[in-house]
């Protein structure tokens, strides 16, 4: 019965916010907006032969404690798709339809904008919506992707409304929070263009929003990543005890799972990302394995790249008791969103290496912790305020991971209590962010 009150007051809130304006399309451009096309079937012959032929090589090797052959090159392609990214698309797409009904949604992905002109007859009505969560990629030499000219060019020529949704500054391989964003010259003159063109800037974390405040006049918002609203956005259906136990903070928690079951996801799909877990692999294996031993836990691996295949079979190599959650429908081996999102909730903890591992564990109510290879990883914890909750994978200390899982494991009520509580009031701030954009734009 309260899971059925929630939806019902969560349909009430969308529908109060409903706007009646039709014809209105949105451009909704993000780093897996559009599905990809399929290899042929002579690729994927290829591209699985040589995963697998690089899975026994590197299974064998870590059974020697080997690691220094281990690469994801190995086991990327065109195939791979990063589904942090496509929740992050499916939850604002789904939030903006939920305004706006009679919305026309047009997924792009980054870099791709020029393939999509828009006609003079259509451009009154077409917005571009700036979506994605690193779409500000800071290198280490302060330069950013060659996109941002690019997109700068296409909205000023087609000269169409746009506005940044939930967006936010990366910096892989630094974790330092108060570390300078020293953008080149030439790209922070850039980035102030386009954020001056922009009718409303809404940022991911504080970090990003200190960093974009710094380079326009205008109001810089702070709202949150959208994936945070992924279950409520998308009507996912999660377990019934895990929806009751997320829904508000005065609903009932979920009874723990005995023994409990603990999601592990590790990132690796990057240079930063690998030579990360090169270096932390068998420290991972090793608080896993005294957590099986001191909880008779149960561990899911949960796939967010698919370069990550390889990395259960290495965890239970080592003798954790682990298994892939259901992988669904996506390509190269990752399950699709929904089957996460579904998969996260029924789980006691979640201990996250991808940034949106984490938000999905997150929308679906669930406590986690980060092994944080990025300042984005903070970011989003302390937006959430559970900064205690967000450890450093560069600088990784298996006891404290130990003691923090323990410690969630033993009284999970109140950070239950307090993940639905916040994430309650993020998703009503993002709302109304929203609902006052698409009222500007179809007015």
């Amino acid at each position: 019965m309260r899971t059925l009150l929630q939806n019902v007051a969560t349909q009430h809130h969308y529908e109060s916010k409903t706007l009646t304006v039709t014809d209105s399309k949105f451009i909704l451009y993000g780093a897996e907006a559009s599905p990809r096309p399929p290899l042929s079937m002579v690729e994927q012959l290829r591209t699985a032969a040589r995963r697998k032929l690089h899975g026994y090589r590197d299974v064998t090797h870590f059974r020697h404690g080997d690691l220094s052959h281990l690469d994801y090159r190995n086991y990327d392609g065109q195939d791979t798709i990063n589904l942090g990214d496509v929740a992050i698309y499916q939850s604002a797409a789904a939030l903006i339809q939920r305004a706006l009904p009679e919305a026309d949604t047009l997924p792009i992905n980054w870099e791709e904008l020029s393939q999509h002109p828009v006609t003079d007859a259509k451009r009154q009505k077409t917005s571009l919506v700036f979506n994605g969560s690193g779409y500000f990629h800071v290198a280490a030499d302060g330069r950013l992707a060659d996109r941002i000219k690019d997109d700068l060019e296409f909205i000023r020529h087609h000269a169409i409304p746009a506005f940044f949704f939930g967006v936010g500054l990366n910096r892989p391989g630094q974790t330092d929070l108060d570390a300078p964003v020293r953008l080149h010259p030439e790209d922070a003159a850039l980035v102030s263009q386009l954020l001056d063109y922009a009718q409303a800037t809404a940022v991911r974390d504080m970090a990003t929003q200190s960093a974009l405040a710094a380079l326009t006049s205008k109001p810089v918002h702070l709202i949150g990543d959208p994936a945070l609203h992924f279950v409520h956005a998308t009507g996912t259906q999660t377990a019934p005890s895990a929806v009751a136990g997320l829904s508000t903070p005065s609903t009932n928690i979920p009874t723990a799972n005995t023994p409990p079951v603990i999601g592990v996801n590790f990132s690796f799909h990057g240079k930063n990302s690998n030579a990360l877990l090169q270096k932390n692999l068998e420290s991972y294996c090793a608080v896993l394995l005294r957590l099986q031993k001191e909880t008779g836990a149960e561990f899911r691996y949960f796939v967010h790249y698919a370069t990550e295949n390889i990395l259960p079979r290495l965890l239970a190599q080592r003798g954790v008791n682990i298994k892939n959650v259901p992988e669904g429908t996506h390509r190269a081996g990752a399950g699709d969103t929904a089957t996460l999102a579904r998969e996260y909730a029924k789980l006691d903890l979640h201990i996250g290496g991808m940034l949106h591992s984490c938000i999905l564990a997150t929308s679906a109510g669930t406590p986690c912790i980060a092994l944080a290879y990025d300042i984005k990883h903070q970011g989003f914890f302390d937006l959430m305020g559970l900064p205690e909750n967000c450890l450093s994978a560069a600088d990784f200390n298996p006891e404290a991971l130990y003691s923090r899982a323990m410690d969630l494991l033993a009284n999970p009520a109140p950070v239950r209590a307090h993940i639905a509580a916040r994430r309650d009031q993020l998703e009503s701030e993002t709302l109304s962010f929203l609902s006052n954009q698409l009222m500007m734009i179809s007015s």
